[in-house]
Parts: C-alpha cells; sequence; structure tokens
C-alpha cells in the first residue's frame, strides 16, 4: 500500500480551502512548472532530513471529492485573486481546529498535526472549477519558517508551485496564532 493510498484512505484523502492574500502583481498565476522548492530538507531535531512526497501530496489531494467540505462555496475572490469563488476541503483532523478560527480574532489560536491537508477549490465566475491550492502539514523540522507547511497550487494539469512557496508564507504568517490558517465560518 503506497504512502497516498494510506493517507488517502486514513484521512479521507482530504483538503480544506486555504485562504491567502489577493496580491494583483501575482495575477495571472505562473504557468508551467514553476516549482519553488529549493529541493533541499530541513532537518529535524535528530538531524534527520524532512522529505515531502510531491507525488503523495498531489494524489491525495485531488481526491479531495471523497470528502465532505469543510464550507460552502464562497465568493470571496480577496482570498486568491485569481478566483472568483472557493470551496475548502479538508482531512477529517482539520475541522476542529478550522471551525475554532475566528477571522475577527486573530488572537485564536488553532494547531493542525502533522499529516493535515487543507484544500482549496478555485472557482471562475462561470461557476467552473479551475484550480487547487493545497496545504500539507509536513513533520517537524520540514518549514520552520512557515510552521512546517509545504505549499501546492494545480491549475489544470499543471503544478504552478510547491514547496517552502514564498509568497504563501508572506501571507499565511499573519495567520500565525492559528498555525498559518485563515479561516471563514461554513456559511461566509
Amino acid at each position: 500500500m503506497t504512502r497516498a493510498t494510506i493517507l488517502h484512505s486514513t484521512f479521507g484523502a482530504a483538503l480544506v480551502g486555504l485562504l491567502a492574500c489577493s496580491d494583483p502583481e501575482r495575477v495571472p498565476r505562473a504557468t508551467g512548472t514553476d516549482v519553488d522548492d529549493d529541493g533541499a530538507s530541513d532537518s529535524s531535531e535528530s538531524g534527520a532530513p524532512v522529505e515531502v512526497d510531491l507525488a503523495m501530496v498531489r494524489a491525495a489531494a485531488e481526491a479531495y471529492a471523497d470528502l465532505a467540505p469543510l464550507t460552502d462555496v464562497h465568493e470571496l475572490a480577496e482570498t486568491h485573486a485569481d478566483a472568483a469563488a472557493v470551496r475548502v476541503w479538508g482531512t477529517p483532523d482539520a475541522q476542529d481546529p478550522f471551525e475554532a478560527i475566528d477571522p475577527d480574532d486573530p488572537t485564536v489560536v488553532a494547531t493542525f498535526p502533522v499529516d493535515t491537508i487543507l484544500v482549496k477549490e478555485h472557482f471562475d465566475s462561470d461557476g467552473g472549477m479551475f484550480g487547487l491550492n493545497v496545504m500539507y502539514k509536513a513533520p517537524e523540522g520540514y518549514n520552520p519558517a512557515g510552521n512546517d507547511w509545504y505549499w501546492l497550487e494545480i491549475r489544470g494539469d499543471e503544478i504552478t508551485h510547491s514547496g517552502r512557496v514564498g509568497f504563501c508564507m508572506d501571507c499565511h504568517e499573519a495567520a500565525i496564532n492559528s498555525d498559518f490558517v485563515v479561516g471563514f465560518g461554513k456559511s461566509q
């Protein structure tokens, strides 16, 4: 059984719509295989390198339809500049911390466990789904500057960004108390 299969069956192959900032300078989004990860692995406390299996994260993220959504479809273009609307999905272990986040109170503390996957579907103005933004909580030491999150952006069949993505960390660091996850209500 592959790790992707284990993750899928263990967590229901999850996703939680993640919110980031809208930055007009990044619109339109990059295309092709602009992989942002530097290829280097940070180390855990034991000194062992911390690796993330991109294929496993992508497979788990693309299986998000097996999960119940954490939110309804929202017309929140400010969350990611290229989306007219979004919907968030997540692994079962993400539901409680995600629902605890209060976007109006940045002091609320939420922590997501290792192997959490959050996926945000992106919809165009006609309601067609055109991409996914994914956050995967990697083992401790993978990305200390980003609370060990691994970011992945998929547009069509292309991975446009993955790994320790600087502009993802720049926007999400404002949500430091909620483990770099910006939440919103189920029917908000």
